[in-house]
């Protein structure tokens, strides 16, 4: 477990400042030999429209779309330490799943108005916002909403921004007891829960925008530039994450197979075996992440840093290498046959690794079925919510993993039962036997 007795806490600060700070001068490198103008690329991030798929790299450039996954977890850590609190596995989670969608869909001003509407619920059921702030932070998966009213074509006028922040409020004060109910449908099976919901109240509200005539348009805007720097900078993140959480563990890996171990059902993983294998699950499962889709001959952009970055932030909160890669399997398998290309095969696999716990409970099969269910779903349910829940395959999955629970327990049950009368006829013939033996010995 972790080691942070006498100077060790302070060496570890200072370990990660200068491996963070390395980062960042590299990055600064690359934005200033390609001679962007980061603000003009920040405005247009801000002010664009964000349905799927619209990946900020092509739309602002890779210095503005940093800012902007900066600013979004700036803005959410400050808002952690404000309130004091305790940062979880699940709190890890929801830092590197924002950061990640904030290179498509989520930018530091359509996030805002769905907070507001969190704040405005904590009030109202007078519990502290603490309590619910990992819930609010997920729930900015609706985020486009805000940008479509606000500064759709179609649409605008001077009463889109006032309208949009009044949608923005009404997502943020109702999503937190939709997510409770929600969350009994997929038994915990789905990491994702907040997908599930998303997807759920965003069919809703697509739907009431459908009726008074509000015009969706799905696109797909994805980058192919940056593929270099992007796995540049992620490789040394992971191998950062790797390097602090070896240093804290004692300079060690010592647990970590105890780890592999766990099912990675509602599992927070920081609280069971501490930071320091929790960090180094996380740098591990980035490499494995980001060779699903160079496997796949794919170039990384925007969706798939996102998809890379949220399987990084859950392996502090479900997913180790053993859960993971059996729906990454499925989802391969599933494409034989179909007509869907390489990015969308990376994408599906990515972000199916939300139903890990299947194969970590049920075994490796049913991750491989999970992953194949969720590749042929998913393929489909966009349309439902017009493209506005960015977390579309948090509901697939959460659909996946309702409909095939029942059947697993089912033929698990049916096994089982197979098994006792398997055992309750040799006990029987053992009985005979036995008894024949003992009229045997009495003769003699």
């Amino acid at each position: 477990m972790d080691n942070f007795k006498g100077r060790r806490s302070l060496k570890i600060k200072l370990l990660t400042g200068a491996l963070i700070g390395a980062l960042v001068a590299f990055f600064i490198m690359i934005v200033m030999a390609r001679h962007e103008n980061v603000f003009k690329g920040f405005a247009k991030i801000l002010t664009s429209p964000t349905v799927l798929i619209t990946d900020f790299l092509v739309v602002g450039g890779i210095g503005a779309t940093f800012l902007n996954a900066f600013l979004i977890f700036l803005f959410n850590f400050s808002l952690m330490k404000i309130l004091k609190v305790e940062i979880t596995g699940i709190v890890l989670a929801s830092f590197f799943t924002v950061f990640g969608f904030s290179f498509f869909g989520k930018n530091i001003l359509n996030i805002l108005p769905i907070y507001v509407g969190g704040i405005l619920y904590a009030k109202y059921e007078g519990i502290n916002f603490k309590e619910i702030i990992v819930t609010i932070c997920f729930t900015s998966a609706l985020a486009p909403f805000i940008s479509e009213v606000a500064f759709s074509v179609d649409r605008f006028n001077d009463l889109s921004y006032i309208n949009a922040i009044v949608l923005g409020g009404i997502i943020g004060f109702i999503v937190t007891p939709i997510a409770k109910k929600m969350a009994g449908f997929h038994e915990g099976f789905n990491l994702y829960n907040l997908g599930f919901t998303g997807g759920i109240l965003g069919a809703v509200l697509a739907s009431i925008m459908k009726l008074y005539k509000f015009n969706i348009k799905p696109q797909r805007i994805i980058s192919t530039e940056y593929d270099l720097a992007l796995k540049l900078i992620c490789s040394g993140t992971f191998l950062l994450l790797i390097a602090v959480g070896y240093y804290i563990n004692d300079k060690s890996f010592k647990g970590y197979r105890t780890l592999l171990k766990d099912t990675g059902l509602k599992s927070d993983f920081v609280v069971k075996y501490g930071y320091g294998l929790t960090f180094i699950n996380m740098g591990i499962m980035g490499f494995v992440a980001m060779c699903y889709p160079i496997f796949l001959g794919e170039t990384l952009n925007g969706p798939l840093l996102a998809g890379i970055l949220t399987i990084v932030g859950f392996s502090a909160y479900g997913k180790h290498i053993f859960n993971t890669v059996p729906i990454l399997v499925g989802v391969y398998i599933a494409h034989f046959g179909s007509t869907n290309d390489g990015f969308v095969i990376a994408l599906s696999g990515l972000f199916g690794t939300s139903l890990a716990p299947i194969a970590g409970v049920y075994g490796s099969f049913w991750g491989v079925v999970a992953g194949w269910m969720h590749f042929a779903v998913v393929q489909s349910i966009g349309i439902i919510h017009g493209g506005l829940n960015l977390y579309n395959n948090g509901f697939s999955a959460g659909i996946v993993a309702g409909f095939l629970l029942p059947i697993i327990n089912t033929v698990r049950e049916r096994h089982q039962k197979g098994r006792l009368k398997y055992l309750e006829r040799h006990k029987e013939m053992y009985q005979m036997m036995k008894k024949l033996e003992n009229r045997d010995e009495e003769n003699n």
